[in-house]
């Protein structure tokens, strides 16, 4: 195998999953309230015909957040992104994919990393500086967890146990919601250990760490769970960067990034 070529990665299949949909080329996905509503509608469509349930989503103008329990992660996917490509560019008179392929998808397994991503994809917009707060934002499920009649549920269905088993009441919900992450400290402070222990670490000794920390298995054959989960501990020690777990590990930086960055990192 050729220096920089990557390894593909067995992914997840059953459970629940983060999963976030990317524009090609940072273009805007929708180009009115049709193509989202459209959008909804093969997103209820897949996820009812493989048996799984949509927990939370939000669409932004460049990126797309879901978070949905399935056992048929990949084919689910693939239907939702074929469905709404064809009529995409048939609308269009165009070709080629509106969304980023492969997916992205983050496998969550406690019940606090459930919560957290319900969480962090309704504040999504509100974190983004869109709105003032996540319930004012009308392409999320943010409706769905407490109103009667949510709106946009004529096109999707979303299961609110998750937030109804952690709040109990809307203005609960409303409050918690509201917090804003504060990722700029995070960002500081990640910056600060960039610039000072972690540019005494070597890749040779990143490499040795990982190879420790994973024992018989081999680092480039990792399942998604083990693979996240190793990121995340060479990240917090030896402190490695971000440059040295992508290069060590074959992964893309922004791969790293996404996941020391999901909710349960």
């Amino acid at each position: 195998m050729h220096s920089g070529e990557r390894k593909k990665r067995p992914r997840e299949q059953s459970g629940f999953f983060h999963i976030i949909l990317i524009s090609n080329f940072q273009n805007l996905i929708f180009n009115d309230p049709l193509e989202r509503y459209q959008f909804l509608r093969y997103v209820d469509k897949y996820v009812k015909k493989y048996g799984g349930k949509l927990y939370a989503f939000c669409l932004m103008n460049t990126h797309i957040h879901l978070f949905i329990r399935t056992d048929h992660l990949s084919e689910m996917m693939q239907c939702i992104l074929h469905d709404y490509s064809l009529w995409y560019n048939k609308r269009h008179g165009q070709k080629g994919s509106i969304l980023r392929k492969p997916f992205t998808s983050y496998p969550k397994f406690s019940q606090q990393s459930l919560l957290d991503t319900v969480l962090y994809i309704i504040r999504n917009p509100y974190v983004d500086g869109l709105c003032s707060h996540p319930r004012h934002y009308f392409w999320s499920s943010y409706a769905f967890y407490f109103d009667d009649k949510p709106r946009l549920s004529e096109y999707v269905t979303v299961d609110p146990s998750i937030i109804r088993n952690a709040f109990s009441s809307r203005a609960e919900l409303y409050r918690v919601a509201a917090i804003n992450p504060k990722q700029e400290e995070r960002r500081a402070y990640e910056q600060f250990l960039e610039q000072t222990n972690r540019t005494h670490l070597t890749d040779d000794q990143v490499l040795r760490h990982a190879k420790s920390l994973a024992g018989n298995l081999d680092l480039y054959k990792l399942p998604q769970k083990d693979l996240n989960q190793l990121i995340i501990r060479l990240r917090k020690h030896p402190g490695a960067s971000i440059r040295q777990i992508s290069s060590v590990l074959h992964v893309s930086q922004y791969y790293v990034r996404c996941t020391l960055d999901s909710p349960a990192s």
